[in-house]
């Protein structure tokens, strides 16, 4: 017994032992307030009759707007050097800086002047129009607006238009020649040719007409071929076509509804001189 009261003794001196060394300090509750920092006093701490007043709090918006405000006095100003003022001026805020500069700019610019009406001819209009590849609408436009012109005459040009392309033999000195030749060319099973009996080719073969470029001259290279002198060429066709120039009084102007209703898709109505 004495031995196991001695153990159980070692044991409690040991473990309070160790309790002392591993035991870690409480920390410090309390705050230390920094140098220069006033202590916050509560509303419990104040004595009955003490009353704290909150300081004014001053925002850099309306400290812009007390000193754009309170201006200095004109008698001041005008004492001033412009060194003076142009330093006064470099330490004002920049966003005030660049709002005045902006409303001066805006000041000084002048407003845009109206814009005036174009003035109306002073003098006779002369005018165009065409081309017209026939007469009879011609005729029915001049008929429209005699009502609003001073004079009106018309005039006609030649053109020219490719239409197709056509494949021949040149022509021979005389006919009997020229059937000859076609017998040849029957003989050779080509069966499609007459002779020409009039015109500047006269007595020529004619082996066809082709509305594409390439399948006559692939005919041509064809009847070459077979031993004869095929020529392609393209066939043009002369047409005429018309206009109509006319002059109308100053401040007068035809309707246009006229022109829409009666012009064909590739006439046109041009301004012109006069003279």
């Amino acid at each position: 017994m004495r031995w196991l009261f001695l153990f159980l003794l070692a044991l409690n001196i040991g473990y309070v032992a160790w309790e002392l060394r591993f035991q870690r300090p409480e920390p410090d509750k309390t705050h230390r307030i920094p140098d220069g920092v006033e202590r916050i006093v509560l509303l419990s701490e104040l004595s009955a009759g003490e009353t704290v007043e909150p300081e004014p709090v001053t925002t850099p918006i309306e400290s812009a707007q007390d000193e754009v405000a309170s201006p200095p006095d004109a008698a001041e100003a005008a004492a001033q050097s412009p060194e003076e003022v142009a330093e006064k001026a470099a330490d004002k805020p920049p966003a005030l800086v660049e709002v005045t500069v902006a409303e001066n700019k805006l000041a000084t610019t002048p407003a845009p002047a109206p814009e005036k009406p174009r003035p109306k001819p002073s003098g006779d209009q002369c005018f165009t129009v065409g081309p017209f590849s026939d007469m009879a609408p011609l005729r029915v436009v001049t008929r429209e607006i005699k009502d609003y012109v001073v004079e009106a005459s018309f005039r006609s040009a030649e053109q020219q238009e490719q239409s197709k392309f056509r494949v021949y033999l040149k022509p021979t000195a005389t006919k009997q020649e020229a059937r000859a030749i076609t017998k040849l060319l029957a003989s050779k099973n080509i069966k499609d040719y007459f002779i020409i009996n009039s015109g500047p080719n006269k007595n020529a073969i004619s082996l066809g007409y082709f509305s594409g470029k390439s399948r006559a001259y692939r005919h041509a290279a064809r009847i070459k071929k077979l031993g004869f002198d095929a020529v392609a060429e393209p066939v043009f066709r002369t047409y005429t076509i018309y206009w109509l120039d006319y002059r109308i009084k100053a401040g007068k102007e035809i309707p246009q509804h006229i022109f829409d209703d009666l012009l064909e898709d590739s006439a046109r109505r041009l301004s012109r001189s006069c003279n």
